[in-house]
């Protein structure tokens, strides 16, 4: 994981955030989270793999934010996103008042916990964590699929406030 913020759309602001979603520091905030992206993603029209992946990484940021956090509420944002290229995304962000930075762990065949940020890094097109004053924000961005000769139809764009 890079320890960056995520690529931003030139026209990136407040305006962008298209789910911001205040979680309680419980077991249902990973569910919570998954129906907020599934929501959000159906709202704009993106297709069932892109929104299994979000649902999956978004959850798994926030699960980790619960478990290893300070007990207090977890912020979880979701914009669209334009990539290098101009390649269409989202990006989705997860805040916690924690001051402790994600120590990812090798997890062992039969290790029930930490595969989490192994599985983030895995599907997303870029992800990371950034300190800051007050805690950290986990992220990921996810590409849209690429238009093909086996797609009837390009993937819908992703607009802000959709």
């Amino acid at each position: 994981m890079n320890a960056q913020q995520p690529p931003r759309s030139p026209r990136a602001g407040p305006a962008d955030v298209t789910v911001g979603a205040r979680l309680p520091a419980s077991l249902t905030a990973p569910r919570r989270a998954r129906e907020a992206i599934r929501h959000a993603l159906a709202a704009w029209g993106a297709a069932a793999a892109v929104t299994a992946d979000a649902e999956l990484m978004a959850s798994e940021l926030v699960a980790n934010a619960v478990e290893h956090g300070d007990g207090r509420p977890v912020d979880l944002y979701l914009r669209a996103w334009t990539g290098p290229g101009g390649r269409r995304g989202i990006a989705c962000a997860v805040a916690d008042t924690s001051p402790d930075p994600p120590r990812p762990r090798r997890a062992g065949p039969g290790s029930e916990r930490g595969r989490g940020l192994a599985i983030v890094a895995a599907l997303a097109t870029d992800s990371g964590v950034t300190t800051r004053p007050g805690g950290k924000t986990a992220w990921f961005t996810l590409a849209l699929p690429e238009p093909g000769p086996g797609r009837a139809e390009p993937e819908p764009e992703l607009e802000a406030g959709a």
